[in-house]
């Protein structure tokens, strides 16, 4: 059986945006994310007391852009992209957060027209934000829709997966735009992927990897070894730090996050 898997990798000489979840996320929640990415979205023109017209929510890729929402597109878009969907493919998007990346995949015309759709997510916020946003969008009528609440990683007992053992569901593309840092733990969530993925079939991921500049001497070749003891092969891997965290900092200069979130 043949896979390709190709990486999205962020390298970060050690400390350079440690306090970025200071400002990012609240420290006595349960929920580290809630709904406070509504704010990063909001334009400047934007009117305070409605929903902002996007809810991303990943750091982006600024490469020729300015603002959050296209960078956070650029990103999903080169992801996307990278995954080389195909008309009829059957995708899932792990970490989706409040359905953004959802719709992007259903509507935009850059992507082909997809056979089945299916998203997890761990936070109820989340998961129930994202059902109202696809109950509100024109869906094709041949594109099975499903989204499952949970952790990225089966464990046994969890009463719906898609990445259940005992499911004879494959995919042709596995997304996880900007969330595998949370994955405990990420080798479970390679070996069950490839489990699930269809010949041919790709993961990508953006992952960070925390290291010393003589980076290229330790963990990344760590990296694609343990992808192919898992029997993926043709493994890629791009490092986008420097299209990524000088414009995801510089746009978080300045700025007050007021977040729909509570900080217990």
């Amino acid at each position: 059986m043949l896979m390709a898997l190709s990486i999205l990798i962020q390298l970060l000489v050690a400390g350079f945006v440690m306090f970025i979840p200071w400002l990012l996320w609240p420290r006595k929640s349960s929920d580290p994310y809630g709904l406070f990415h509504l704010s990063l979205n909001r334009l400047p023109n934007d009117d305070p007391r409605e929903l902002p017209k996007t809810e991303w929510l990943n750091m982006g890729f600024w490469k020729d852009v300015t603002t959050f929402p296209d960078a956070c597109q650029a990103l999903a878009k080169k992801l996307i992209q990278a995954a080389q969907i195909k008309h009829g493919a059957r995708v899932l998007d792990v970490g989706h957060g409040t359905g953004e990346s959802l719709t992007f995949l259903l509507s935009n015309p850059s992507v082909n027209l997809i056979s089945s759709l299916t998203g997890i997510t761990s936070l109820t916020t989340h998961h129930n934000r994202s059902l109202e946003r696809l109950s509100q969008i024109k869906v094709p009528k041949d594109t099975e829709i499903n989204l499952y609440e949970g952790d990225a990683v089966y464990r046994p007992g969890a009463v719906r997966h898609p990445l259940d053992p005992n499911s004879h569901a494959t995919f042709d593309a596995i997304l996880a735009l900007d969330c595998a840092y949370h994955f405990k733990t990420r080798e479970l969530f390679l070996r069950q992927s490839f489990e699930h993925l269809a010949p041919g079939g790709r993961l990508l991921l953006r992952i960070f990897v925390w290291m010393q500049p003589n980076w290229k001497d330790g963990k990344v070749p760590r990296y694609i070894e343990q992808l192919e003891r898992i029997s993926f092969v043709d493994v890629t891997m791009e490092d986008i730090s420097e299209d990524v965290f000088p414009g995801f900092v510089e746009f978080l200069k300045g700025r007050v996050l007021v977040g729909e979130y509570s900080d217990g």
